[in-house]
């Protein structure tokens, strides 16, 4: 993946949590999630509002990061969850025709953690 392909703004239209064979649906009638992300040059953003039944919270990460093939790593400078800071993230990226799939985490070779793992679709946003 060329990393010009993927610079500018997306709109995040579904994310899943996979634990072993359970699969939970962040876009439901219980979730209602409002995410973007962007990349320009070697940073990234992503801010996002999450209702869940009553409860209103508000995400966000900011840092850098490398691109290798499709295998992408961020240097997370900032983030929501203070315990993020300073980490690295490895994330599987996948651009399918208009739809960019973000899978993490994943080992080396790209494959994801197969007891929990994250996938998230966007799209660009015009």
């Amino acid at each position: 993946m060329e990393k010009k392909s993927f610079q500018g703004a997306w709109q995040m239209v579904q994310m899943q949590r996979i634990d072993g064979a359970k699969v939970t649906n962040y876009f439901s009638d219980r979730y209602n999630v409002s995410q973007i992300k962007i990349w320009s040059g070697g940073h990234f953003i992503f801010v996002g509002k999450y209702e869940v039944d009553t409860t209103v919270s508000y995400r966000y990460g900011v840092g850098t990061y490398n691109l290798q093939g499709n295998i992408y790593e961020e240097d997370i400078l900032y983030h929501f969850d203070k315990a993020y800071e300073g980490r690295k993230n490895k994330i599987w990226l996948e651009i399918r025709n208009d739809t960019l799939l973000h899978i993490f985490p994943v080992d080396n070779s790209g494959k994801p953690d197969q007891r929990t793992h994250w996938i998230e679709k966007y799209v660009r946003l015009k």
